[in-house]
């Protein structure tokens, strides 16, 4: 390729030292462009966690530290899930060390233990009834569900004057109360009614949530029905969880779990 001479303009071919025009002194050339960049490095991609004598029974991750669609093969019979156990999630800080234990037999499997502070949540595949002050998660929020006879009510100091005269409409009782938990097990958001059924969802909701991007903009509701509390997955996209309790539960095909931070589904072959 030429160069131009500095001096006269003229064009001087590539490598000659002085304008065959002018005789003026060419500059060094410096060194030859570099190849152009490549593509940023890629995503880590999903891998295979194998296991030995593997049961017919996999996990896949769907959410959480480590790349989606990255599976496990669970082994017949004992299977410890946690931050240091044969289903190791290490940098989830949200999952005790050993926290959940799989139990896997004769093609089947079961949650037999749950030893995490932080339990864990199996998504609801219809209405499902809980006790008064159980918690559910939902997007990416973990919510206390609560009969109105069962909200938290603050101290009363039995030194306090009381008014002599209170106007106003006294309040009707509350029916249902939610209390969003926020990291380290403090309350959050909180919605109460006197109604009988309360609406979540991430916008235009009793109490709703516009910053969760996993919530639906209409999402679930709870019910109190007779003193009786139900929570209903209203047709969201990421489904509504309820917390694993009464072991051993029995786990279907495609059942979803959530532990710690950590998304998977159980897959049978």
């Amino acid at each position: 390729m030429a160069a131009s001479c500095p001096n006269c303009g003229a064009g001087v071919p590539a490598g000659f030292k002085f304008c065959g025009h002018c005789g003026h002194t060419m500059p060094a050339a410096g060194p030859p462009p570099g190849p152009p960049p490549g593509p940023p490095p890629a995503a880590a991609p999903p891998r295979n966690y194998g296991r030995t004598r593997s049961s017919g029974v996999q996990l896949v991750v769907l959410r959480g530290p480590l790349p989606e669609g990255s599976t496990f093969d669970l082994q017949s019979g004992r299977n410890v899930i946690g931050r240091n156990a044969d289903v190791s999630f290490p940098n989830d800080t949200a999952l005790d060390d050993r926290h959940m234990v799989l139990e896997c037999h004769g093609g089947g499997a079961q949650i037999t233990e749950i030893q995490g502070a932080s339990g864990a949540f199996r998504r609801n595949r219809g209405a499902m009834r809980i006790p008064s002050g159980d918690t559910v998660f939902a997007g990416e929020q973990y919510l206390v569900m609560r009969k109105g006879s069962d909200a938290p009510k603050d101290p009363i100091d039995p030194n306090a004057e009381v008014p002599p005269e209170t106007f106003g409409t006294p309040l009707p009782p509350p029916q249902l109360h939610i209390t969003q938990l926020l990291q380290g097990g403090l309350p959050g958001r909180v919605a109460s009614t006197d109604k009988n059924t309360l609406t979540i969802g991430r916008e235009n909701c009793d109490l709703s949530f516009p910053q969760d991007r996993f919530m639906s903009g209409r999402h679930l509701r709870l019910e109190n029905n007779n003193g009786e509390l139900t929570v209903v997955d209203v047709g969201s996209l990421n489904g509504t969880f309820s917390r694993v309790s009464d072991m051993p539960v029995e786990l279907a095909a495609g059942d979803e779990i959530m532990v710690g931070s950590v998304l998977f589904r159980v897959d049978f072959s």
